[in-house]
């Protein structure tokens, strides 16, 4: 059923993803299938275990698997996330519509920023944190490799995301996940941009350890900004 993926280094933890999603489409993987261990998927993928590790983050933010600890990782089951996702597939942006795109990012990631602070756990805000600074030690003067950078950041606004504990706001969220993407790979394009939100985020996470609900939104709204002034 899988095959192995052949691209570049930076792009394999997409296809993966990409791949998973169309035997998903295609009725091979079912609603409550439990995916092969990490180790066999990557030998089976011909991929490291952290592509694999990214892949399957990035999926279970689009709400497409699951993750139960010590039972492995399991395709969801059809709910709205489901619907969400097919619609999102045929939304495309174009080029004088990413400001009504940022828009909307800025209405649902303010909303959730607050969200999260409220009710993530701290095990979580740790884990955010590990993931800002793990980029931060990537970054070189105000360079860093996009690809990680869009991969970075697909995580962290993902986790973000998650923490709402909002099934529909995610669902909605992960729909727009290509949408993102595409624009993720156009602000990471422009130099010093991936960097400083990298920077951004380092705020963001700050302000949420210490359950600060007005400095989080505060620090998410001027970084969507930020990327807006960019654009």
């Amino acid at each position: 059923m899988f095959v192995p993926v052949v691209s570049e280094n930076i792009n394999r933890s997409q296809r993966i993803v990409a791949q998973i999603r169309s035997l998903i489409a295609e009725g091979k993987l079912k609603p409550g299938d439990r995916l092969p261990p990490e180790r066999e998927l990557a030998q089976l993928m011909n991929v490291s275990r952290t592509s694999v590790r990214e892949a399957i983050q990035t999926l279970a933010t689009m709400g497409m698997v699951t993750i139960k600890k010590g039972q492995g990782i399991f395709i969801a089951q059809n709910d709205v996330s489901s619907l969400m996702n097919t619609l999102g597939e045929f939304l495309v942006v174009k080029k004088d519509e990413v400001k009504e795109l940022l828009e909307v990012r800025k209405v649902l990631e303010t909303q959730a920023i607050g969200l999260a602070v409220e009710r993530a756990t701290d095990e979580e805000i740790h884990a955010l944190r590990g993931i800002v600074e793990d980029a931060l030690v990537q970054v070189s003067g105000d360079d860093i490799d996009p690809a990680y950078a869009r991969e970075h950041d697909a995580r962290f606004h993902g986790a973000i995301f998650n923490a709402t504990r909002n099934h529909i706001l995610i669902a909605i969220v992960s729909s727009l996940y290509h949408v993102y993407d595409r624009m993720r790979s156009r602000t990471t394009a422009i130099p010093g941009r991936a960097a400083q939100s990298i920077r951004d985020h380092l705020r963001i996470v700050e302000a949420m350890a210490r359950r600060d609900k007005e400095a989080a939104v505060k620090a998410m709204l001027e970084h969507i900004e930020s990327v807006d002034r960019a654009l």
